[in-house]
Formats: structure tokens, C-alpha cells, sequence
């Protein structure tokens, strides 16, 4: 098997339900009505190229086919819901899997006729059932992401990124060209009645800290196996989602760092960690955190033997340890922030994503995470998942080795000489940036780090000094480079 079709596989063990429908056939009626359907009730997916005894017969021109149905159903099932489709090649054959997750602004329509799941059965929904599926509208309106903020307006917001949404939107829905940024905000849910709401707020804001303290999340590097007061690093990243998004995984980067290997005559980088599990994890928590709390947190744990990611908010009612480890339904907590995510493709494939953990783990050859759910805190860990250094000592040596790595020797006998250890390893970390990012400009270098643009200045000076960097280009819009005459 290859690329996706691991959770192919898995849904072929299951049988037609509530949430899980096989067709033979690319019949775009019957695919919207179900589509409808699933979203109405509590998500699902649907098989395109599989008969109702599970024979497999595939789909012919499968790539065309699946445009076209993506495109019907973002165009026709409104209100506009999170659509994921694609095409998997599995034994020979293609198939079209397409997964929604359940809609949080119900009742969902397909030409003008709403649809609602019965165990297997889609069907036109009742005078009761849409009763029922109103008052679920209702009370979404009320929960926590859609409260509105007082004393905030769209100049509090990250426009850069919040244009970078609206590209990604005009190309999902490709019948829609929207440029003006509070419409946007308005057709995503994100103002409600004038006013942003908490999820425009995490989403978006400059400093969503000031409005929703709880929204930061932590990283600490231990020393031994458990928590103490003695740490390695630790760090605060306190900016929007998509800010933190960006500085964790860089973080992380940097700590486990990458290793040279041989294909061949070909040599390769490789992480030193599954960086699609981690990636998947950290969005997990992200997404489906329980922002209502004060005392919510979401915090990154590196000990001396595994790697632990804890959000605030269990699991959802009727989801079990268990369930993680097959297809399941994902209830969304946070259903703004998760459809914003999945516009900005963070979120690649919807309600798989400890799947794809499980078996990204299995590809590169670590032990595959396991799921802790106490006290309202979920939490992954991934075992044997630390910063390697000699003999299990010095961790912040490993460290170190890891941001130098890619260095020349040279640079290393002589550079870090009378600085203290933690503005040593800043110097590594921002040598390591700039080599993977060409061009990388000081406020994201800074914000990176975490530390004032003024400091950040002060170390560029330094290495700039050493002649280990250049800088090309006008003097706003230039960035930093390694230097290669070293």
C-alpha cells in the first residue's frame, strides 16, 4: 500500500452505517444527497468504486471524476462546509474517498431539499428532524468561539494572514472570488452581529494573548524523565494560530534536527523525528483545545525518553481511546478554527488524523504513539521521541549539535566563544533558520526565537561580524543568507 490507502484499508474492514457508505458508481445525485446527509448528522465518509459486498471495482478516470465532484458539492450544499476528497490508488485500482465532518451551522441543504442519515440510509429529513437540527443550530450559536470580543476591531487582526486565507478560499470555491477582508470574516462566522469573536481572535489577532490569555502554549525541555523545576528550555509562543503553527514546528526542527543519509550515490536529509505524527498532534491539540477554560492550557513536553503534546479538553462523549486507533467520528469543539485550518490545508484529510499518526510512526520506524485521556486533559506521547545526546547527559549539548548541524567545523571551534550557553544556542538556532530559510527576514527570526527585535539585531550583528552571514536586498523587504565562501 502507498500514500493514503492505509485508511482505505481500514474503512473496508467496517461495515455501511450511520457514518460510512460504499458506492459502485460516481452518481453525483446520490453522492450530494448522502454528502448532505452525513453533515447534517455527525460527519462521515463515502467510497466511490466499491460495491455493496465490498467488491472492488475501482473508478475509471478517477482525478476528473473527483474534480468534478468536489466542485458540485462546494458549489451546491450550502451553507459552504469543509469538503475533503481524493483519489487513492489501491490494489490497481483508483478510488474516491470523500469525508466531511458534521456541520455546525445545520440545516444543511442540496438543492433546496435537506438530508439527514438513518443507519445506512440517506433521506429527505422530516418536519421533526429539521426541528431538531435548527435547535442544534441554535445552540452552536452560543458556544464558546462565537462569543464576540468588546473594544476589538479588524486593526487588531493579522491582515497578511487573513489574505492568505482568502486565497486559499477563492480556490476552494472556485465559483467565488472574494477580496474584502470583513466579508471573508463575515461568511466564515468569524464576526457575529459587528463584533470579532474569540475564534476570528485565536485565528487572527496580532495578540490574541491580550483577549484570550489561555490561548498560548508552552514548550519545555526536561532533563530527565519527569516534570521538575530544573528544565533545559522552555518557551512561551503566544501569537495567533498561524504564527504558532509556523514557530513550534521550527522549534521542534531545531531540537531534533535532521541526519545525512545515503540512498545510493544519492545523500538525503532525514528528521530525526515523524514529523508528520508531530505535525498532526500539535494540530490535533490546537484545534479541538477547550479555549473556554481560563485555566486551559496546551503544552509540548520533551523528556529524556519520549515526547508528550497535552491539550485541556477530554475527549469528546462517546469517543474512546479505543476509537483513536481506527476511522472514528471527530467532533469538532472548535468547528470555526478546524474550518479555517482546513482551508489553509493544515488539515489535510478530515477525522484521520490519528491514522495518519499512527502510521507515519510505523513508516520511520518508531513505536506508534499512545493516548491518554484523565481529568478533562488529553494527551499523545511518543515514546523514545527525545533530543539524542552521548550517554543520555548534557541534553542541552544535543541540543546544541542539532541546531549547529550544517555548520562548517571551522565555525564551530571559534564562534560561541565568550557568550554564555543560552545566547550560544540563539546563535545556532538563528545559523540553522537562515540556512533552511533563504532570505528569512529579522521579524521572523525574532518572533521565532522569541526575543525583541532589538536582540535579535544584536546577534546578526555578531554573525555578521564573523562573516558566517550576509544580508541581500533593499533594506524592508531584503533578508539573511549563509555565506558560502567560507
Amino acid at each position: 500500500m502507498d500514500d493514503n490507502s492505509f485508511i482505505l484499508d481500514n474503512l473496508l474492514q467496517q461495515v455501511e452505517g450511520l457514518r460510512l457508505e460504499f458506492k459502485a458508481i460516481p452518481n453525483k445525485e446520490a453522492i450530494a444527497k448522502t454528502i448532505t446527509g452525513f453533515i447534517n448528522m455527525q460527519g462521515g465518509d463515502l467510497v466511490i468504486g466499491v460495491e455493496d459486498d465490498k467488491k472492488l471495482i475501482g473508478v475509471v478516470n478517477a482525478e476528473k471524476e473527483r474534480a468534478g465532484i468536489q466542485k458540485m458539492l462546494v458549489e451546491q450544499i450550502k451553507p459552504s462546509a469543509p469538503i475533503s476528497t481524493q483519489v487513492i490508488h489501491y490494489k490497481s485500482k483508483d478510488f474516491i474517498l470523500i469525508s466531511v465532518w458534521e456541520g455546525a451551522k445545520k440545516p444543511y441543504q442540496f438543492k433546496n431539499k435537506i438530508y439527514s442519515r438513518e443507519n445506512d440510509m440517506t433521506k429527505a429529513s422530516t418536519i421533526i428532524g429539521l426541528n431538531l437540527l435548527i435547535k442544534e443550530r441554535k445552540n452552536a450559536d452560543f458556544q464558546w468561539e462565537r462569543r464576540t470580543v468588546l473594544a476589538t476591531s479588524i486593526d487588531d487582526l493579522d491582515l497578511e494572514e487573513i489574505n492568505e486565507t482568502i486565497s486559499y478560499y477563492n480556490k476552494y470555491r472556485s465559483n467565488r472570488n472574494t477580496e474584502n477582508i470583513e466579508d471573508f470574516l463575515i461568511q466564515m462566522g468569524l464576526i457575529q452581529n459587528g463584533s470579532l469573536t474569540n475564534a476570528c481572535m485565536v485565528l487572527f489577532a496580532k495578540n490574541p494573548t491580550k483577549y484570550i490569555p489561555q490561548s498560548k502554549i508552552r514548550i519545555t525541555v526536561y532533563p530527565s524523565e519527569i516534570t521538575g523545576d530544573n528544565f533545559l528550555n522552555d518557551k512561551i509562543f503566544d501569537g495567533n494560530i498561524f504564527k504558532n503553527i509556523t514557530a513550534i514546528l521550527n522549534f521542534i526542527e531545531i531540537s531534533f534536527g535532521k541526519s545525512i543519509v545515503v540512498d545510493g550515490v544519492l545523500r538525503k536529509e532525514k528528521y530525526n523525528y515523524p514529523l508528520l505524527a508531530i505535525r498532526e498532534g500539535l494540530l490535533n491539540a490546537m484545534v479541538h483545545r477547550d479555549y473556554n477554560s481560563v485555566n486551559g492550557f496546551l503544552k509540548i513536553s520533551i523528556y529524556s525518553d519520549r515526547t508528550e503534546i497535552s491539550n485541556y479538553g477530554g475527549l469528546p462523549v462517546g469517543i474512546t481511546i479505543k476509537n483513536l486507533k481506527k476511522e472514528h467520528n471527530s467532533v469538532l469543539r472548535n468547528p470555526d478554527i478546524a474550518q479555517i485550518c482546513f482551508l489553509r490545508k493544515y488539515i489535510e484529510m478530515l477525522g484521520s488524523g490519528t491514522l495518519r499518526m499512527i502510521n507515519d510512526c510505523k513508516e520511520n520506524g518508531y513505536r506508534i504513539p499512545a493516548w491518554k485521556d484523565k481529568d478533562d486533559i488529553t494527551t499523545v506521547i511518543f515514546p523514545d521521541l527525545y533530543i539524542k545526546s552521548k550517554n543520555n547527559e548534557g541534553v542541552s549539548e544535543g541540543v546544541s549539535e542539532g541546531v549547529n548541524e550544517g555548520v562548517n567545523e571551522g565555525v564551530k571551534n571559534w564562534l560561541f566563544e565568550g557568550v554564555s550557553e543560552g545566547v550560544n544556542q540563539d546563535l545556532g538556532q538563528i545559523l540553522t533558520l537562515i540556512r533552511d530559510r533563504n532570505g528569512i527576514r529579522v521579524p521572523e527570526i525574532a518572533y521565532t526565537l522569541g526575543k525583541s527585535v532589538s536582540t535579535t539585531e544584536r546577534y546578526l550583528k555578531i554573525l555578521r561580524e564573523k562573516a558566517l552571514i550576509k544580508f541581500e536586498g533593499a533594506p524592508r523587504i531584503g533578508g539573511y543568507y549563509l555565506k558560502t565562501d567560507k
